[in-house]
């Protein structure tokens, strides 16, 4: 299969439009390095495994934030909101992103009895998977089994691949609600994530413009005080913070690109009138000059 490179490309709610490896085995292998990428919120139909190989993470997911440090991962049910920031220097991680038909169709008993009841169980959006806790452990060697089969295209791959999967949706499903780690997922929570995702896109499609946060709020129509009140519960920022952040990673998106534009003109192209705090913005963030990042990103 290859590696897949990650992509910011969401359509009207913030869902990534990414595909997942091809229409007859429909699963993407990613190897991460934290340093250089931003993993912004963003969700997708489709589940999602990693495990951290080196350095410390934070992955923001269904309203909790997951301390990961190398060797532990997590699975993250479909449809959910997410995010992870690094937060040492350096920092790896593996990531599998599928469609669950990869595993059974729909009309298969697998499907039915472990599939099926894992995409609608309401009480886990997500889990924490660590070394110390036997079946996880277990869990986390098969998906670095996957990973290796798919991403280095080793013979036989495909069997290989679903085989493993196969057995942790199997373990999920038997284990999560013993190990009393579920994370309920109400209807309300939905709802909210679901304004969340409006206003999320809204930002990335207006992201240049002078955007207010009036202009936010009635992209999901709800008032200020309410989008105030979701970024804080969920995405653990402000939409002021955001919008910055997501302006200096399109910034630093076309600094790596190393176009002719001049620094000045990239942070006018992303939102920015201020060159002196968009440097400043930019040196806190990537610890780095733009013109710096430029050269050696």
């Amino acid at each position: 299969m290859a590696l897949t490179y990650s992509t910011d490309k969401t359509d009207e709610t913030g869902k990534e439009l990414l595909s997942y490896g091809t229409p007859d085995f429909p699963i993407a292998f990613f190897d991460d390095d934290l340093a250089r990428i931003s993993i912004s919120w963003h969700w997708h139909n489709e589940l999602e495994l990693a495990v951290m190989l080196s350095g410390e993470a934070r992955v923001y997911i269904g309203r909790h934030e997951i301390r990961m440090k190398a060797g532990e991962g997590y699975f993250a049910n479909s449809g959910i909101l997410h995010s992870a920031e690094l937060k040492t220097k350096a920092g790896r991680q593996h990531v599998m992103i599928f469609d669950p038909h990869i595993i059974a169709s729909e009309d298969d008993i697998i499907w039915n009895r472990y599939v099926s009841p894992l995409l609608a169980d309401e009480s886990l959006p997500f889990l924490k998977l660590t070394l110390e806790i036997p079946w996880q452990k277990n869990v986390l060697s098969r998906m670095e089994r996957a990973w290796e089969a798919g991403a280095l295209e080793e013979e036989d791959y495909p069997l290989t691949v679903r085989s493993s999967l196969s057995l942790i949706v199997r373990d999920l499903v038997r284990n999560s609600e013993e190990d009393g780690s579920e994370h309920p997922f109400a209807s309300k929570e939905q709802r909210d994530e679901l304004r969340v995702k409006k206003t999320l896109r809204y930002i990335e499609t207006h992201y240049r413009d002078q955007i207010m946060l009036n202009d936010i709020a009635q992209s999901a129509n709800i008032s200020v005080s309410s989008l105030l009140r979701l970024y804080h519960d969920i995405l653990h920022t402000t939409p002021v913070r955001y919008l910055i952040r997501h302006r200096l990673e399109q910034a630093a998106a076309q600094l790596r690109m190393n176009t002719e534009a001049s620094v000045s003109e990239t942070a006018y192209s992303c939102g920015f009138n201020d060159i002196s705090y968009f440097n400043r913005c930019f040196l806190k963030m990537y610890g780095k000059t733009p013109t710096a990042y430029r050269q050696n990103p």
